[in-house]
């Protein structure tokens, strides 16, 4: 199988919109498209845009974690003013992962499982992560919110660290800009449709976890139990001594 022969270019990417299309910058390389995205929102760039990188030198994850970002990964940042900042704090996360799985599956017709609350697995491997972000001016004002999506499309080979938990899509062949453009489409949509009950629902009818047993450490204690749940606002239920409502942290299955 060849491997990825096109380059990403905002104008493969923008040829799969009839019109109106995004306003999107492709780099061949940056540090994090997160922060860059950051930066224009502090310079006054006006939401809503997207930046998309084939590589990454300073990729980000959750708490303060690095994200590996080889070449010839989709590294994406989305930009958008929401419009009730609670609603999408809580739930532009939720939204991504959907966006995420239903990008993929038209894609590249590849059936990812969502991982609570913010990874893409295939075959008990994460092949994608998300981070979200809400920026602030200096007078605290909300410049909008930044959707960074990170994901595995072929590589073979992780860091020590990382083996035997990171895998990817394992398709060279796949059209990244195709990915990149479906998946603008998926978050615009669902970004505007932050209180439809059929995201939670999605989100849930994907999910890697419920039904199963999983661990997690609260006060330094490690609880075992039942993933029972998702509720509306995207905490996750889990049924052991008592119902534990989660709505933050790391959640491992016991079958690891």
């Amino acid at each position: 199988m060849e491997k990825v022969s096109e380059k990403i270019a905002k104008s493969e990417i923008l040829k799969h919109f009839a019109e109106n299309g995004p306003d999107v910058t492709v780099f061949d390389v940056t540090d994090s498209t997160n922060t860059r995205a950051r930066d224009l929102l502090k310079d006054g760039k006006q939401p809503p845009f997207v930046l998309a990188a084939d590589r990454q030198t300073a990729g980000r994850g959750r708490h303060g974690n690095s994200f590996f970002s080889p070449e010839r990964g989709l590294y994406y940042t989305l930009a958008v003013v929401p419009r009730d900042y609670q609603t999408a704090l809580a739930k532009t996360t939720i939204a991504a992962a959907v966006s995420l799985y239903e990008a993929i599956e038209n894609v590249a017709g590849i059936s990812c499982r969502i991982k609570w609350v913010n990874d893409l697995y295939l075959n008990d491997r994460k092949v994608a992560g998300i981070l979200c972000e809400a920026p602030r001016a200096e007078d605290g004002r909300p410049l909008g919110i930044i959707i960074g999506i990170g994901i595995n499309i072929a590589q073979k080979q992780f860091p020590p660290e990382l083996e035997g938990k990171a895998g990817s899509l394992n398709r060279p062949d796949l059209d990244r800009n195709a990915l990149a453009a479906q998946l603008t489409k998926r978050l615009l949509y669902w970004c505007d449709h932050l209180d439809d009950p059929a995201l939670t629902a999605a989100y849930k009818a994907h999910s890697l976890l419920l039904g199963r047993e999983v661990s997690f450490v609260q006060n330094g204690i490690t609880v075992t139990g039942i993933a029972e749940d998702i509720n509306e606002d995207g905490n996750l239920l889990v049924r052991s001594d008592r119902l534990y409502v989660l709505n933050s942290g790391e959640v491992s299955l016991v079958s690891w």
